[in-house]
């Protein structure tokens, strides 16, 4: 049976229109373009690249290989693959960030115009890409390039200037953009912002490496534990990192249920992380990312431990911060009122305790007592949990140790067990003053006072309260 099928083909074609449109909605934010061709100095080898912004211009001017007039056909070339081909800069053996050959398309969501000039070696050139003109003639898909005397550029490197912007750009939002986007901390660069050289800003807080293997590559880097969420001016989260370059800050859905995660900042490098032909995002169901975020599930579990013991120690240095400011008070109350110190049966003149003790060994005819050595005057107290605060509260040679711990809170406010005074921390009194640091002084020291008043005779409330009153006014009195 004779085949009278016939084979013909079809013309792919491609509107210049697309192009522009390429530009424009590639990326979510037009101050990305920036972040692109500094990124694209990096890929160059550049040691140095100066970003000097102004109301009707961006110039970007790095030092690095520059172009030749086929390195030039490759920049301009729509999904070049050169870099991907040749994953790693000539001269230090950079990992490249480029991918795609679109990003510098990225310029068409910000200006109407703009010029690449660049020199390697003994060629120089300047390429004017202009929109309107782009725009006239659709059969015409050449870009002007104009040759250009060496010496335009002192060395090698490339400079691109955009014009007929259609918008300002703030400094402040560049220069963020640029930390969170280049690989400003590598060897042998960096870069400029309209004079000032930028810097990886240092957060303060708990610093914690990481390394953990996946069967894609390793994952590297440091989180960091602040002390407060405030200090986090680009928020919370992990800068997740290919290439050095942060593509998402993450905390992978975790802090809705632990939100002690707030707290939580620093980067984690992964370089085998598919990402978004935009860089700002990963491809969420690839292998790849998937295996990732597992493994950084697990890591942050473990890093929870950590933020709990970091906050309890913190709270507990501010409980003993609080507690030794209330202790000084009462104990300058009891040394300004003797008399109820002894009513309650605390003698502060330490000096008529010594004369006391020396004339009774002497009516007795027995050698006064040694003193204690500091191991055995150390006052303890019994069953003390791990978030325990124990302070001291000494006075002559009659001591008591305050402890702060929870007890419920159906339990007391406060309760002394012979020489130990018992704060309650769980109860709803308690936890109300302790959210001003001066209401909670007063609080402790109308219990230590009121723990106190009832030493000599418990039965005797009305004595009790009034030793109380006395002492709390004088402890209280700036």
């Amino acid at each position: 049976m004779e085949n009278n099928n016939t084979t013909s083909s079809i013309l792919i074609t491609f509107d210049k229109s697309h192009l522009v449109t390429i530009g424009e909605k590639l990326y979510t934010e037009s101050i990305e373009l920036i972040r692109e061709l500094v990124n694209n100095a990096f890929d160059a080898d550049a040691t140095e690249v100066k970003v000097n912004i102004s109301d009707d211009s961006i110039v970007v001017d790095d030092n690095g290989c520059g172009m030749d007039e086929e390195g030039l056909k490759q920049y301009f070339s729509i999904g070049s693959t050169e870099k991907r081909k040749h994953n790693r800069s000539p001269r230090f053996g950079r990992i490249r960030i480029g991918e795609f050959g679109i990003g510098k398309f990225a310029s068409l969501s910000a200006c109407g115009h703009f010029e690449v000039t660049t020199k390697k070696d003994d060629f120089a050139a300047t390429v004017v890409f202009d929109k309107e003109e782009w725009e006239k003639n659709e059969s015409h898909w050449r870009l002007p390039m104009r040759i250009e005397k060496t010496g335009i550029k002192g060395e090698n490197g490339t400079t691109v200037i955009l014009t007929k912007l259609f918008k300002k750009f703030d400094p402040e939002d560049i220069e963020r953009r640029i930390l969170e986007g280049v690989p400003i901390k590598a060897e042998h660069f960096s870069v400029h912002l309209n004079g000032k050289k930028l810097a990886a800003r240092f957060i303060a807080g708990q610093r914690i490496p990481i390394f953990e293997g996946t069967e894609f590559g390793v994952i590297s880097g440091e989180l960091i534990i602040v002390p407060n969420a405030s200090l986090l001016a680009a928020g919370p989260g992990i800068e997740i990192k290919v290439k050095g370059v942060t593509i998402k800050r993450e905390l992978f859905g975790l802090e809705a249920e632990h939100p002690e995660l707030l707290l939580l900042s620093g980067e984690a490098h992964a370089d085998f992380l598919p990402i978004t032909s935009d860089r700002t995002g990963f491809i969420l169901d690839s292998p790849e990312y998937l295996s990732f975020s597992a493994v950084m599930k697990r890591v942050m579990e473990r890093i929870l431990s950590d933020i709990r013991k970091w906050q309890n120690k913190k709270q507990r240095r501010k409980i003993r911060r609080i507690a030794n400011d209330a202790i000084d008070r009462v104990k300058a109350a009891l040394k300004k009122n003797p008399e109820l110190a002894s009513l309650m049966g605390i003698p502060v003149d330490e000096d008529k305790e010594k004369e006391a003790e020396n004339k009774e060994a002497e009516k007795s005819g027995k050698p006064r007592k040694k003193r204690k050595t500091e191991a055995q005057k150390r006052m303890t107290a019994k069953n003390l949990n791990p978030s325990s605060v124990i302070t001291k509260l000494k006075i002559g040679k009659k001591g008591f140790s305050c402890l702060f711990d929870n007890f419920g809170p159906d339990a007391p406010e406060a309760f002394t067990e012979g020489s130990i005074i018992y704060v309650n921390e769980d109860h709803s009194l308690y936890k109300r003053e302790s959210k001003n640091r001066e209401r909670q002084v007063v609080h402790i020291a109308r219990l230590l006072t009121q723990e106190l008043s009832m030493l000599k005779n418990p039965k005797n409330a009305r004595q009790a309260y009034e030793i109380q009153s006395k002492l709390l006014k004088d402890a209280l009195i700036e």
